[in-house]
């Protein structure tokens, strides 16, 4: 079996809604019979320290960079690791809930990110904004579900990442909407040839996937 770390960061309004997520997605592997589970780690404070101003059209934003969320979940890694070090992990994911910003090495200009992965020394940090995922529901009754369904979708996505699956054209979590109504509609799990790359990397830790239009 091997672990994924998770955990989140920044304040939740909703913090069942994380744990119900997570819940989801191990069910969402058991039921595919996938050696793979979320291991929750606690709850990752980032220091005031790292927080930035953005002007935006709506005013400004307080926000941190990516470049501390990385550094931060790389520290909680690696501490895990050693407290745990019978536990087969090698990755973190973390759920914010703010926006994922970076700043243009080149200009002076920050990018926006619905999720974002680096790897360091081998190992692997995941990250998902949910502010994307709570567009248009603002009105809606079923508010809270959906955004749920969204978030499951949104975690598996960045999870096949870290095992190296690539986008995929099919009804897959693995291919990203050009709008949050296409996500919707997105099947709950991984098409027939991701969900096959996701076993393979698996079985054989390392395999590197081949690319797949």
């Amino acid at each position: 079996m091997e672990f994924v770390a998770a955990t989140y960061i920044g304040n939740f309004g909703d913090k069942d809604l994380i744990f119900e997520v997570y819940d989801e997605v191990n069910r969402h592997f058991s039921e595919e019979g996938l050696p793979l589970r979320l291991l929750y780690v606690g709850r990752l404070d980032v220091g005031p320290g790292y927080v930035i101003n953005l002007q935006t059209e709506k005013g400004s934003m307080r926000l941190y960079p990516l470049e501390a969320i990385i550094e931060a979940l790389h520290s909680k890694l690696l501490q895990e690791m050693e407290n745990k070090g019978s536990i087969r992990m090698n990755k973190i994911f973390a759920l914010v809930s703010f926006p994922l910003v970076s700043r243009n090495p080149y200009f002076d200009f920050f990018e926006r990110f619905f999720g974002i992965q680096e790897a360091i020394g081998g190992l692997r940090m995941m990250v998902l904004s949910v502010k994307p995922f709570e567009s248009e529901l603002e009105r809606s009754e079923n508010r809270r579900t959906i955004l749920k369904k969204r978030l499951v979708k949104g975690v598996l996505h960045e999870i096949g990442h870290g095992f190296g699956l690539g986008h995929c054209r099919n009804d897959c979590v693995m291919n990203p909407p050009e709008r949050m109504g296409e996500w919707d509609r997105r099947f709950m799990g991984y098409c027939d040839a991701c969900f096959r790359d996701l076993k393979r990397a698996l079985e054989f830790p390392g395999l590197k996937m081949g690319e797949r239009d």
